[in-house]
């Protein structure tokens, strides 16, 4: 019988991007993968799942799964990418 893995929480995060359409989205993206990628160890993981630009409100909302909030504050930090708001949402089961 097979097992389903533990599920790992998810985060979404908001940043408010002045001028966000005169920048590349894709820079935003790598520079958070390559964050992302440095502060995950054996143990402790980070991972931009996805990158939502909205031009017209000039915000971003990025969705991360992480082990715990406080990396994935990290990891925006390093990116140099304060946040507007941060959320949880717990994790679901899927059959």
């Amino acid at each position: 019988m097979r097992h389903p893995a533990t599920p790992v929480p998810c985060y979404l995060v908001e940043w408010y991007r002045p001028r966000l359409a005169e920048a590349p989205i894709e820079d935003t993206v790598a520079t958070l993968d390559d964050c992302a990628a440095a502060l995950s160890t054996a143990t402790s993981t980070v991972r931009l799942l996805e990158v939502l630009a909205v031009p017209a409100d000039e915000v971003c909302f990025g969705v991360f799964t992480a082990d715990s909030a406080e990396l994935v504050a990290r990891t925006c930090r390093r990116a140099g990418l304060a946040w507007a708001a941060e959320a949880t949402d717990p994790p679901r089961a899927h059959r």
